[in-house]
Protein backbone atom coordinates (compact mmCIF):
# COMPACT_ATOMS: atom_id res chain seq x y z
CA UNK A 1 0.00 0.00 0.00
CA UNK A 2 1.46 3.94 -1.16
CA UNK A 3 1.65 6.89 0.70
CA UNK A 4 0.62 10.41 0.11
CA UNK A 5 2.67 13.08 1.47
CA UNK A 6 1.97 16.96 1.94
CA UNK A 7 5.56 18.59 2.25
CA UNK A 8 4.17 22.23 4.06
CA UNK A 9 4.71 25.00 6.27
CA UNK A 10 2.56 27.94 6.67
CA UNK A 11 6.02 30.49 6.24
CA UNK A 12 7.54 30.46 2.02
CA UNK A 13 11.35 30.55 1.92
CA UNK A 14 11.97 27.66 3.88
CA UNK A 15 13.17 24.92 1.24
CA UNK A 16 9.53 23.34 0.81
CA UNK A 17 9.66 23.03 -2.77
CA UNK A 18 13.20 21.84 -3.05
CA UNK A 19 12.11 19.15 -0.36
CA UNK A 20 9.05 17.86 -2.02
CA UNK A 21 10.63 17.71 -5.90
CA UNK A 22 13.87 15.78 -3.95
CA UNK A 23 11.70 13.25 -2.35
CA UNK A 24 9.69 12.59 -5.19
CA UNK A 25 13.24 11.85 -6.93
CA UNK A 26 14.70 9.64 -4.10
CA UNK A 27 10.99 8.00 -3.69
CA UNK A 28 11.23 6.86 -7.14
CA UNK A 29 15.11 6.25 -7.26
CA UNK A 30 13.95 3.61 -4.67
CA UNK A 31 12.19 1.82 -7.25
CA UNK A 32 8.32 3.67 -7.16
CA UNK A 33 6.04 4.96 -9.16
CA UNK A 34 5.85 8.87 -7.84
CA UNK A 35 3.81 11.29 -8.77
CA UNK A 36 4.45 15.26 -7.69
CA UNK A 37 1.38 17.60 -7.43
CA UNK A 38 2.35 21.16 -7.47
CA UNK A 39 -0.42 22.93 -5.15
CA UNK A 40 1.69 26.02 -4.72
CA UNK A 41 0.22 29.57 -6.31
CA UNK A 42 3.83 30.02 -7.15
CA UNK A 43 4.30 27.38 -9.11
CA UNK A 44 7.46 26.79 -8.07
CA UNK A 45 7.90 22.88 -8.34
CA UNK A 46 6.50 23.04 -11.55
CA UNK A 47 9.63 25.50 -12.21
CA UNK A 48 11.73 23.18 -10.56
CA UNK A 49 11.28 20.28 -12.85
CA UNK A 50 11.66 22.06 -16.36
CA UNK A 51 8.01 22.45 -16.91
CA UNK A 52 7.44 26.29 -16.60
CA UNK A 53 5.34 26.40 -20.08
CA UNK A 54 2.81 24.13 -17.88
CA UNK A 55 2.07 27.04 -15.53
CA UNK A 56 0.03 28.91 -17.97
CA UNK A 57 -1.31 26.20 -19.94
CA UNK A 58 -4.53 26.02 -21.34
CA UNK A 59 -7.33 23.87 -20.67
CA UNK A 60 -7.54 20.84 -19.01
CA UNK A 61 -5.45 21.92 -15.98
CA UNK A 62 -5.31 21.23 -12.07
CA UNK A 63 -8.44 23.54 -11.91
CA UNK A 64 -10.30 21.66 -14.12
CA UNK A 65 -9.49 18.57 -11.64
CA UNK A 66 -10.21 20.16 -8.33
CA UNK A 67 -13.76 20.88 -9.17
CA UNK A 68 -17.63 19.72 -8.48
CA UNK A 69 -18.74 20.29 -11.94
CA UNK A 70 -18.06 18.05 -14.39
CA UNK A 71 -14.02 17.15 -13.44
CA UNK A 72 -11.64 15.98 -15.99
CA UNK A 73 -9.69 13.04 -15.53
CA UNK A 74 -6.43 13.78 -13.38
CA UNK A 75 -4.46 12.05 -15.89
CA UNK A 76 -5.35 13.94 -18.56
CA UNK A 77 -3.25 16.97 -16.54
CA UNK A 78 0.27 14.66 -15.13
CA UNK A 79 2.90 15.27 -17.17
CA UNK A 80 5.37 12.61 -17.52
CA UNK A 81 9.19 13.64 -16.90
CA UNK A 82 12.64 11.40 -16.24
CA UNK A 83 12.25 9.75 -12.78
CA UNK A 84 8.38 10.83 -11.74
CA UNK A 85 5.37 12.13 -13.38
CA UNK A 86 4.04 15.74 -12.60
CA UNK A 87 0.71 17.10 -11.94
CA UNK A 88 1.43 21.21 -12.63
CA UNK A 89 0.41 24.29 -10.67
CA UNK A 90 -1.82 26.57 -12.82
CA UNK A 91 -1.61 30.24 -12.64
CA UNK A 92 -5.30 29.91 -11.84
CA UNK A 93 -4.50 28.47 -8.55
CA UNK A 94 -5.82 31.17 -6.59
CA UNK A 95 -9.35 31.29 -8.02
CA UNK A 96 -9.06 27.55 -7.30
CA UNK A 97 -8.70 27.94 -3.94
CA UNK A 98 -11.51 30.51 -3.96
CA UNK A 99 -13.93 27.35 -5.81
CA UNK A 100 -12.94 24.78 -2.96
CA UNK A 101 -13.40 27.56 -0.64
CA UNK A 102 -16.91 27.92 -1.41
CA UNK A 103 -17.33 24.37 -2.56
CA UNK A 104 -20.16 22.28 -0.31
CA UNK A 105 -17.02 19.49 0.25
CA UNK A 106 -13.96 21.66 -0.99
CA UNK A 107 -11.75 20.27 1.54
CA UNK A 108 -12.29 16.89 0.07
CA UNK A 109 -11.82 17.53 -3.44
CA UNK A 110 -7.72 16.98 -3.19
CA UNK A 111 -8.49 14.03 -1.64
CA UNK A 112 -11.44 12.44 -3.95
CA UNK A 113 -10.04 14.14 -7.36
CA UNK A 114 -5.91 13.49 -7.27
CA UNK A 115 -5.54 11.00 -4.26
CA UNK A 116 -7.92 8.44 -4.51
CA UNK A 117 -8.07 8.09 -8.06
CA UNK A 118 -4.37 7.70 -8.46
CA UNK A 119 -2.97 6.33 -5.33
CA UNK A 120 -2.06 2.60 -5.45
CA UNK A 121 -3.23 2.63 -8.70
CA UNK A 122 -1.13 4.55 -11.14
CA UNK A 123 1.17 5.57 -7.91
CA UNK A 124 2.83 4.01 -5.37
CA UNK A 125 3.60 7.64 -3.64
CA UNK A 126 2.00 10.92 -4.35
CA UNK A 127 4.07 13.94 -2.93
CA UNK A 128 2.32 17.26 -2.73
CA UNK A 129 3.82 20.69 -2.37
CA UNK A 130 1.58 23.12 -0.37
CA UNK A 131 0.85 26.42 -0.26
CA UNK A 132 2.67 28.34 2.17
CA UNK A 133 -0.24 29.90 3.76
CA UNK A 134 -3.38 29.19 5.70
CA UNK A 135 -6.26 28.52 3.70
CA UNK A 136 -8.56 26.07 2.02
CA UNK A 137 -6.02 24.75 -0.66
CA UNK A 138 -3.35 23.93 2.00
CA UNK A 139 -6.25 22.18 4.29
CA UNK A 140 -7.59 20.33 1.40
CA UNK A 141 -3.55 19.12 0.38
CA UNK A 142 -3.58 18.40 4.24
CA UNK A 143 -6.34 16.34 4.62
CA UNK A 144 -5.71 14.56 1.32
CA UNK A 145 -2.61 13.11 1.76
CA UNK A 146 -3.39 12.38 5.85
CA UNK A 147 0.40 12.63 5.96
CA UNK A 148 2.94 15.78 6.60
CA UNK A 149 6.98 17.02 6.25
CA UNK A 150 7.14 20.29 7.51
CA UNK A 151 10.83 21.41 6.64
CA UNK A 152 12.21 24.43 8.84
CA UNK A 153 14.69 27.29 8.71
CA UNK A 154 16.89 27.31 12.11
CA UNK A 155 15.54 30.75 12.67
CA UNK A 156 12.63 32.00 15.10
CA UNK A 157 10.29 33.31 12.39
CA UNK A 158 10.82 29.38 11.07
CA UNK A 159 9.62 27.99 14.18
CA UNK A 160 6.89 30.76 15.07
CA UNK A 161 5.50 29.58 11.48
CA UNK A 162 5.52 25.89 12.56
CA UNK A 163 3.71 26.36 15.68
CA UNK A 164 0.87 28.47 14.30
CA UNK A 165 0.61 25.78 11.94
CA UNK A 166 0.20 22.95 14.49
CA UNK A 167 -2.40 24.82 16.43
CA UNK A 168 -4.52 26.41 13.66
CA UNK A 169 -4.16 24.12 10.70
CA UNK A 170 -2.92 20.48 11.97
CA UNK A 171 -4.93 20.37 15.48
CA UNK A 172 -8.38 20.98 13.63
CA UNK A 173 -7.77 18.99 10.68
CA UNK A 174 -6.57 16.02 13.52
CA UNK A 175 -10.57 16.84 15.57
CA UNK A 176 -11.88 15.55 11.76
CA UNK A 177 -9.66 13.28 10.31
CA UNK A 178 -6.24 11.89 10.44
CA UNK A 179 -3.25 13.51 10.23
CA UNK A 180 0.02 12.40 11.06
CA UNK A 181 3.14 14.43 11.61
CA UNK A 182 5.81 12.34 9.39
CA UNK A 183 8.63 14.10 10.44
CA UNK A 184 10.13 18.09 10.81
CA UNK A 185 13.32 18.65 8.45
CA UNK A 186 16.03 21.25 9.12
CA UNK A 187 16.63 22.83 6.08
CA UNK A 188 18.86 24.66 4.35
CA UNK A 189 21.42 25.14 7.98
CA UNK A 190 24.52 26.53 6.87
CA UNK A 191 26.12 26.53 10.44
CA UNK A 192 24.85 29.86 12.19
CA UNK A 193 25.06 29.91 15.70
CA UNK A 194 21.25 29.20 16.26
CA UNK A 195 21.21 25.73 14.67
CA UNK A 196 22.20 24.13 17.94
CA UNK A 197 19.71 25.75 20.25
CA UNK A 198 16.68 24.94 18.00
CA UNK A 199 17.43 21.62 17.29
CA UNK A 200 18.30 21.23 21.32
CA UNK A 201 14.87 22.84 21.62
CA UNK A 202 13.06 20.71 19.21
CA UNK A 203 14.60 17.46 20.79
CA UNK A 204 13.65 18.91 24.21
CA UNK A 205 10.04 19.16 23.07
CA UNK A 206 6.92 16.96 22.52
CA UNK A 207 8.10 16.87 18.76
CA UNK A 208 10.88 15.00 19.36
CA UNK A 209 9.76 11.73 17.63
CA UNK A 210 8.60 13.73 14.80
CA UNK A 211 12.86 14.62 14.27
CA UNK A 212 14.64 11.97 12.37
CA UNK A 213 18.44 10.72 13.35
CA UNK A 214 20.03 12.69 10.38
CA UNK A 215 18.52 15.95 11.94
CA UNK A 216 19.42 15.62 15.58
CA UNK A 217 22.62 17.31 17.40
CA UNK A 218 24.74 14.29 17.66
CA UNK A 219 25.30 14.96 14.09
CA UNK A 220 27.12 18.08 15.31
CA UNK A 221 29.72 15.97 16.70
CA UNK A 222 29.88 12.96 15.02
CA UNK A 223 33.05 12.57 13.33
CA UNK A 224 32.95 12.96 8.99
CA UNK A 225 29.30 14.16 9.42
CA UNK A 226 28.57 17.49 7.65
CA UNK A 227 25.69 18.46 10.46
CA UNK A 228 22.22 18.14 10.86
CA UNK A 229 19.37 18.43 8.88
CA UNK A 230 19.73 19.13 4.82
CA UNK A 231 22.69 21.55 4.61
CA UNK A 232 22.55 24.58 2.66
CA UNK A 233 24.39 23.70 -1.12
CA UNK A 234 24.50 25.34 -4.15
CA UNK A 235 24.00 22.85 -5.81
CA UNK A 236 19.89 22.85 -4.89
CA UNK A 237 19.04 26.44 -6.23
CA UNK A 238 21.10 25.75 -9.36
CA UNK A 239 19.67 22.15 -10.00
CA UNK A 240 15.96 24.10 -10.07
CA UNK A 241 17.16 26.70 -12.59
CA UNK A 242 18.20 24.29 -14.74
CA UNK A 243 14.77 22.33 -13.97
CA UNK A 244 16.56 19.10 -12.40
CA UNK A 245 16.28 17.42 -9.24
CA UNK A 246 19.88 17.57 -6.85
CA UNK A 247 20.38 13.89 -8.32
CA UNK A 248 20.22 14.64 -11.99
CA UNK A 249 22.24 17.86 -11.48
CA UNK A 250 25.21 16.96 -9.17
CA UNK A 251 24.51 13.05 -9.00
CA UNK A 252 27.96 12.97 -6.00
CA UNK A 253 25.85 15.50 -3.89
CA UNK A 254 26.30 14.27 0.17
CA UNK A 255 22.98 15.91 1.02
CA UNK A 256 21.14 12.93 -1.64
CA UNK A 257 22.04 10.57 1.28
CA UNK A 258 19.93 12.72 3.69
CA UNK A 259 17.23 12.81 0.96
CA UNK A 260 17.35 9.14 0.83
CA UNK A 261 16.59 8.83 4.36
CA UNK A 262 14.05 10.40 4.33
CA UNK A 263 12.42 8.45 1.41
CA UNK A 264 12.80 6.07 3.71
CA UNK A 265 10.60 7.79 6.59
CA UNK A 266 8.06 8.31 4.11
CA UNK A 267 8.44 4.37 3.55
CA UNK A 268 7.97 2.95 6.67
CA UNK A 269 5.19 1.39 7.35
CA UNK A 270 3.05 2.34 4.05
Amino acid sequence: MGRAVSVSLQKGGVGKTTIAINLADALAVRGHDVLLVDLDQQGNATEGVGLRDEYERGSPHVGDVLTEDDPVDPTDVVVSRDGFDVLPAHVDLDEIEDQIRNATFGMLLVRRRIVEPLLDGAYDYVVIDSPPSLGPLSDAALIGTGHVIVPLLMSEPSVSGFERMWEQQILPIRDEVDLELLAIVPNNLSGNNEERRIIEDLEDSPFVDSLPEFCRSGEFDTPGSPGPGIRHRIAFSRAWRDGETLREYDPQNDMLDRLDQLAEIVEDDA
